[in-house]
């Protein structure tokens, strides 16, 4: 899996060495508007792994719009949607402009606690590859964390699970602040 640190912004870096191709009037008349740069996401075959407890409401609304996910399960024992948004109608708001269909994936599952052996990828995997497989819904799909132990076991777990939906063209990313703590930090 590459590991996908989310900047608050992107900038494009031209060499020194390149000499300009149209004088001052004309590159002015060529100046793109001002917007994001678009990454070659989402392709339906995106799987993100979002570490919630790394970014803020703010840099979450904007990940949701930048990679439009189509699905976005929750894989947290307490999944708080203030930590995501101001409040969980705002969350669902925000879901519901991204067309995004969202599973409270351990609460359908009844685990409550991070410390059960059914909060182990290889118990509830299963339980993705059946929603997943039973939909015609498509991704790009977003699995939330709080855990990052969880988040990494989760990396060596659901790949092998969700390839023979997604397609072998599939792309695991992971999305982190740049200042998160990493694991055993």
């Amino acid at each position: 899996m590459t590991e996908h640190d989310a900047p608050s912004h992107l900038r494009l870096i031209v060499s020194r060495r390149e000499k300009p191709k149209a004088t001052t009037e004309h590159a002015k008349q060529l100046r793109p508007q001002e917007r994001q740069l678009a990454f070659p996401y989402p392709e339906s075959s995106t799987v993100f792994f979002v570490y919630i407890d790394s970014i803020g409401r703010e840099e979450f609304a904007r990940i949701i719009g930048d990679y439009t996910p189509r699905w976005i399960i929750d894989v947290r024992a307490v999944p708080r949607l203030d930590t995501i948004a101001s409040s969980r109608l705002s969350a669902f708001r925000l879901f519901e402009k991204a067309q995004a269909a969202y599973v409270d994936l351990f609460g359908r599952l009844e685990i409550k606690s991070y410390r059960s052996a059914e909060s182990n990828p290889a118990f509830w995997a299963s339980a993705v590859f059946d929603l997943l497989k039973s939909s015609e819904r498509k991704g790009p799909y977003f699995f939330l964390f709080d855990d990052e132990q969880l988040m990494t076991s989760a990396d060596y777990v659901l790949p092998d699970i969700i390839l023979p939906i997604v397609g072998k063209a599939a792309r695991f990313v992971m999305i982190r602040h740049a200042g998160a703590p990493s694991l055993g930090g």
